[in-house]
């Protein structure tokens, strides 16, 4: 290939990958490699997507037609590992219980590595991680494994770290449009990597060695971590002023963003910056910004319960942390549900895009029986995730029938602003003045406004 030129290089690849006479393969189909597994069926590659999981193994299956009859999910490693599969893209968990962990990659390596050694994969196989991981882990731990193997690094086995950022929702212009950066552990790394990452992607940015390319992720999404943190800290400095509306106005200045107030950050992502930075780095005592919004990320989930614990039964409505996309890593719903199960408050959490048995074992406490009774019965909903149904007209009635008692309804994205309330109900939305008072305290707080 040395001897090619890249576009040579690239159009012999995408001729073998198309034919079928080599394969790529993805580890772990979840959020992000479902993804990766499926814009790879898109460039008409031939691939292999492996998961432990039947669940994510029948999504994987479920994009595949006639035309792609040389693509496949499975949970049978000896089929990603065959030596017709050239390329893996390892996109498999980074994080465990809320923190960094380097249990799934290192599974992932451990098999490729071995298959190497042993002939089933041929030397020179690419491994493309798209996993965040934490800064100093290829050196530390995924380049040392391969030495420990036998095999030489960036001859027998190529490595590239291209960490995933996404849409966060599939088919919004896929892969193609998404600036990807990218860094190999060598030269042969790097130039193998770029060939691949164009089958599904359009704009590289080549990181000066793997390092850089550790580090951008954690860097980027630490950076949105700590701004998005800061308009919880000015919610919390100034809780007698509308945030909302001061965060909508100084977003109108030319080199600023516009931010809100919340619950709090959740999904892969922003959450978990920080705490790969300050495992990375030898000096965590410089990170001040980044520690102080975990402390404040933390703490926004407790306070937002404890404003309403005492008022009655609580109604939590989205497990996901997001509108619509089922993922609930890190979901502020995770952490104020453990808290209502400490203060003992009655308390139930609906998703429609969760069954009741994923919502007990993903957040330890139950789906309501009855969704209307639930409804009917709260002195609190607290709406976390933005999913549409949660605007439909049917639900609305719901939300806004009369009832025997009060009702409080506390929305994290303010996307039932719009709704016209009827007088038995008090509407906040995260970042309004007295928003995390207690019931009490938030209607003299209000009055006073008046």
């Amino acid at each position: 290939m040395n001897q090619l030129s890249e576009s040579q290089a690239e159009r012999k690849i995408q001729d073998l990958m198309t034919s079928g006479r080599r394969r790529a393969g993805v580890w772990g189909l979840g959020y992000i490699g479902h993804s990766t597994f499926a814009a790879l069926v898109e460039a008409n590659v031939s691939v292999v997507g492996f998961d432990i999981d039947p669940v994510r193994v029948s999504g994987g299956a479920s994009i595949l037609t006639g035309e792609h009859h040389m693509s496949e999910a499975t949970d049978d490693d000896r089929l990603i590992l065959r030596g017709d599969v050239i390329v893996h893209f390892v996109a498999v968990p980074t994080e465990r219980r809320d923190q960094p962990s380097d249990e799934a990659i290192t599974d992932v390596f451990r098999r490729i590595l071995n298959a190497v050694a042993d002939g089933r994969q041929p030397r020179g196989v690419l491994v493309v991680v798209e996993s965040t991981l934490a800064p100093g882990t290829t050196d530390g731990l995924l380049l040392p494994m391969i030495t420990e193997a036998g095999l030489v690094p960036d001859e027998d086995v190529l490595v590239a770290l291209a960490p995933r950022r996404d849409w966060l929702t599939f088919g919004r212009d896929g892969l193609r449009t998404l600036d990807r950066v990218f860094g190999g552990i060598g030269p042969r790394s790097s130039a193998l990597a770029r060939v691949f990452l164009s089958l599904m992607t359009d704009t590289l940015h080549e990181a000066r060695t793997h390092v850089e390319a550790e580090l951008v992720k954690c860097v980027e999404n630490a950076y949105r971590h700590v701004e998005v943190t800061l308009a919880n800290q000015l919610t919390l400095a100034f809780p007698h002023v509308d945030m909302v509306d001061v965060l909508r106005l100084a977003g109108t200045k030319w080199n600023m963003s516009e931010y809100h107030p919340s619950f709090g950050t959740g999904g892969y992502c922003v959450p978990l910056a920080g705490r790969y930075l300050l495992q990375g780095t030898e000096h965590p005592e410089e990170l001040t910004l980044v520690s102080q919004a975990l402390t404040t990320d933390d703490g926004i989930r407790k306070r937002v319960i404890e404003s309403v614990a005492d008022a009655g039964p609580v109604l939590i409505l989205g497990l996901a942390y997001k509108g619509n996309v089922k993922v609930a890593t890190l979901s502020p719903t995770i952490a104020m549900a453990r808290r209502l199960r400490e203060l003992a408050v009655e308390h139930a959490v609906y998703d429609p895009l969760y069954t009741p048995e994923e919502i007990l074992a993903v957040c330890g406490s139950n789906a309501p029986t009855d969704l209307v009774e639930a409804i009917s019965s709260a002195a609190t909903i607290v709406v976390v995730a933005d999913h549409d149904a949660f605007l439909a007209a049917d639900f609305v009635a719901m939300l806004t029938v009369e009832r025997s008692h009060a009702l409080t309804v506390l929305d994290n994205y303010g996307m039932l602003a719009g709704v016209v309330w009827p007088e038995h109900v008090r509407y906040r939305r995260a970042g309004e003045p007295g928003w995390l008072l207690s019931v009490g305290g938030a209607a003299v707080l209000i009055e006073a406004a008046r």
